[in-house]
């Protein structure tokens, strides 16, 4: 074996066997936390290559958020996986969470009505259907009560459920708080719900397209 293939072997047995969170609690713990941020940098640059609108400025930010989400979650960390793989979804989750922010930080309300995805996509793609012909008269069930039932902020905060738009996000939008979005879209969810069953949706299709 290479002396290089070699000296990258016993570096990843001793950071796979590293008991992390007593080295990174440890007094004189600088040395840990860089090669924790190498291995998280590294990981992100992998998860993201794909993504155009992320630089390397960007990975080192994410990375930097991630270090602090990591020490403040450090006496949740219970051993079921490798502590790398936690601190690795850690990491992805802050960064596909400030990306999901960035995306809506400029849109107004009625560019969100007005641009946000086909309602349509409420249905969910893996729940059970006898076929095509009995989705599509749900989607259109769905779209006439969405335009029937629902205010205008209503529809907005489903539409925002839809994107996958973060919720503090949703909350600015609208102009509102948290309390007042959460009754907001359990309102609407609610008419939502009621006006299918009116149209004589079954419950267990409603149950499967809208989990509560």
């Amino acid at each position: 074996m290479a002396v290089w293939a070699l000296a990258a072997s016993i570096r990843r047995i001793v950071t796979e066997e590293r008991d992390w969170p007593q080295a990174l609690r440890a007094a004189d713990n600088a040395p840990v936390v860089e090669e924790l941020r190498v291995v998280l940098l590294n990981g992100l640059r992998a998860a993201l290559s794909g993504r155009g609108d992320v630089g390397e400025a960007h990975l080192e930010d994410f990375t930097q958020d991630a270090l602090v989400r990591i020490f403040a979650k450090l006496d949740e960390f219970q051993g079921r996986s490798k502590f790398t793989t936690w601190a690795h979804s850690i990491a992805i989750n802050v960064a596909l969470t400030e990306l999901r922010r960035k995306r809506w930080r400029d849109v107004s309300l009625d560019q969100f009505l007005e641009d946000g995805r086909h309602f349509a996509e409420a249905v969910d793609e893996s729940a059970p259907a006898d076929g095509e012909e009995e989705r599509e008269h749900l989607v259109r069930k769905l779209k006439r009560a969405i335009a029937e039932k629902l205010s205008v902020k209503q529809r907005a905060i489903i539409a925002a459920a839809l994107e996958g738009q973060p919720f503090d996000q949703t909350v600015a939008l609208l102009g509102t708080n948290r309390n007042a979005a959460y009754k907001l879209l359990h309102d609407a969810r609610r008419t939502l719900k009621d006006a299918l069953t009116a149209e004589g949706i079954s419950e267990e299709t409603i149950r499967t397209s809208f989990a509560s």
